[in-house]
């Protein structure tokens, strides 16, 4: 199954095919599980991505 990560310190989003769990490669941190499906992520525009990816961001700040 294909995951879809996104750190909560950076924001940085990573896709992830093999692990329950991802580190970022930015700051090394735990990453946070994308409630969007691969299969959902990969039709989404740029602009919608960035309002998911802002959202588990900006929870951390």
């Amino acid at each position: 199954m294909i995951r879809v990560f996104i750190c909560p310190k950076c924001g940085k989003v990573r896709v992830v095919s093999k692990y329950l769990k991802a580190s970022c490669y930015e700051c090394g941190r735990p990453m946070v599980v994308c409630h969007t499906p691969y299969v959902e992520w990969v039709e989404l525009d740029e602009t919608e991505r960035e309002q998911i990816r802002a959202r588990y961001w900006k929870s951390e700040k």
